[in-house]
């Protein structure tokens, strides 16, 4: 930029001692010193003190069209441009000359005869025996440059892929609407399950996926952003609130088409209002998140108004998160076990070691108040870790005090799934162990983890490998029935929620059944989890179910408690 107002400069300087010149001589070979000015490429001219032409080069008279060189001299800026434009560039004179200064300026010209440009401007006074005799100017096209500077400020505020703004336009607009004081609504959006499309499909569907739900929150008529990733945030006036819920939820019922096939995007929300919930960008983004995560927790797909108490909230799972490593450097966690038992026999056929942990100060804390948690910081890799080890140590405790051993079977996260070397260093484990332990680590893994790449991955090497693997909570999620048929599974858990009162409830009945029949035709063995009742166990044991674990038969057992009950029970 200074460059290229030196070079104007220069220019300029050189031009005006022509223009003096020129004037001197009051038009003495005028027609040589015209055609020096008519070399210069950027246009050039000279007014006198009423701002009436008296030199302009051949640039000048081209950009406004102007074929004869004398036509303009003597005239005014009212003959070549709009009144409004034409009072403000005699203004422009008038400073100048009242002033001795120079003068730069960048302008549009809009009504020049080729359309639309931008002109870097120069004027400096003219003197003639020191007085100020009129003006003299140069203007040069910038608009290449212009519109370079528009393309990268757009690129600095927008997101390539969907058009929407960025998070540093959201983060400027938020800021003007506190600026203005008008009350308005901020959605913050996440997509669920997103990471699914670009393992599956790959990063160019995702990307389609992304673009469909782009222009379908824009036809909201809200502001919409994409933050990066699967998150957008939509700005409105907060009393088209309901409107804008109504329609985002309607959008959840559309589906997102990929390469032709039709695919279910759901989202969940986290909504806040300026001024009740913050009154700065970032405390309102902020609270939006809080509240964002209060949806996922009620299970995705909901639109979760902020609430005040979700501060707090937050502040006690940031000290969760904290308190949960700590209680993996000051081994806090502990393993229980629950037995496993055949229902024919009432004998004992393994036990399931389940996690527990008791905080120092708030004492026993129930698993599903951390577990879940856990899973979304990704402690839980760190815990699954620890939990195998202590699994197998106590394994080996047994055996080497001769207790009679049964298969302990061990719960793996879907997140341990998806670490590359995971497969590799459970194997590298079990191989340490005699082999008569090895084969008695089994791992159990949910549903969930059939649906990424890497997790299959990790699961097929663990099947290799000969490790035992149940999957658990069956028929509580979205299992692939082709997959689980080609892995090397062993047994498959029902979950509780299936099992509750199943011998008066018809609609349970079906159900069982139906998976049972399912399980039949995989010719895998099935483990009926959290039977609590007599009638329970006995319809179950009616249906040909093998194997159950629950309160009706034994709590779990702390380590100590496992050494008598294996010599109280044999397997």
């Amino acid at each position: 930029m200074l460059g290229l107002l030196g070079t104007l400069s220069a220019i300029l300087l050189v031009f005006l001692v022509m223009a003096i010149i020129l004037i001197r001589r009051l038009l003495r070979d005028s027609q040589r010193y015209q055609a020096l000015l008519d070399s210069i490429p950027d246009l050039a001219w000279v007014k006198d003190k009423q701002s009436r032409f008296v030199i302009v080069n051949q640039a000048f008279r081209n950009i406004w069209g102007i074929a004869d060189p004398k036509w303009l001299i003597g005239k005014d800026d009212y003959a070549l441009s709009p009144p409004n434009l034409a009072a403000s560039y005699q203004a422009d004179d008038q400073r100048v000359m009242n002033s001795a200064k120079t003068m730069r300026s960048e302008n549009n010209f809009e009504h020049i005869q080729d359309g639309t440009r931008w002109m870097e401007l120069i004027k400096v006074p003219v003197y003639l025996r020191g007085n100020v005799i009129g003006t003299a100017g140069i203007a040069r096209d910038i608009s290449e440059r212009k519109t370079a500077e528009e393309r990268l400020f757009w690129l600095a505020h927008h997101d390539p892929l969907t058009q929407l703004g960025n998070r540093t336009f959201l983060a400027q607009q938020l800021t003007q609407k506190i600026k203005a004081a008008q009350p308005f609504c901020v959605w913050l959006i996440d997509l669920d399950h997103f990471k699914r499309i670009n393992d599956a499909l790959g990063h160019q569907a995702g990307d389609q996926a992304l673009t469909q739900v782009a222009s379908n929150l824009s036809s909201l008529g809200s502001e919409v952003f994409r933050l990066g990733g699967d998150e957008f945030v939509l700005l409105d006036a907060l009393n088209h609130a309901h409107a804008i819920n109504q329609a985002l939820m309607g959008l959840l019922n559309i589906p997102i088409i990929i390469e032709g096939l039709k695919f279910e995007q759901t989202f969940t929300a986290g909504q806040v209002d300026f001024p009740n919930d913050g009154t700065s960008a970032e405390q309102l983004l902020k609270h939006a998140d809080v509240a964002l995560y209060e949806g996922k927790a009620l299970g995705r797909g909901h639109i979760r108004r902020f609430e005040t108490h979700m501060a707090t909230q937050a502040v006690r799972q940031l000290e969760l998160e904290r308190d949960l490593r700590s209680a993996l450097i000051n081994q806090q966690f502990r393993l229980v076990y629950q037995p496993q038992i055949a229902l024919s026999t009432q004998k004992l056929i393994g036990f399931e070691a389940l996690l527990r942990w008791h905080h120092p100060e708030r004492g026993e804390i129930r698993p599903c108040d951390f577990i879940p948690f856990a899973e979304q910081t990704g402690i839980i890799c760190a815990i699954g870790e620890w939990a195998l080890d202590q699994a197998i140590a106590e394994l080996s405790y047994w055996d080497q005090s001769g207790l009679p051993l049964v298969p302990v079977s061990v719960n793996v996260s879907a997140l341990q799934l998806e670490i590359p070397s995971f497969a590799d260093s459970v194997i590298e484990r079990l191989n340490l162990l005699p082999v008569h332990l090895r084969s008695n680590i089994a791992l159990e893994l949910t549903e969930s983890t059939l649906m990424q790449n890497q997790a299959l991955e990790s699961i097929q090497a663990l099947c290799a490998a000969d490790i035992p693997l149940y999957m658990d909570d069956f028929g509580t999620g979205y299992s692939n029935l082709s997959i689980i048929s080609q892995l090397g599974l062993s047994k498959l858990k029902f979950d509780r929620s299936l099992i509750q009162n199943v011998p008066n409830n018809n609609a349970h009945q079906k159900v069982c059944s139906a998976l049972l029949d399912l399980a039949g035709a995989l010719e895998l063995e099935v483990i009926a989890e959290g039977v609590e009742t007599p009638e329970e166990a006995q319809w179950l044991l009616e249906q040909g179910v093998l194997y159950a674990q629950g309160y009706w038969f034994c709590h779990p057992l702390e380590s100590a408690q496992v050494v008598h009950y294996l010599k109280e029970h044999q397997p």
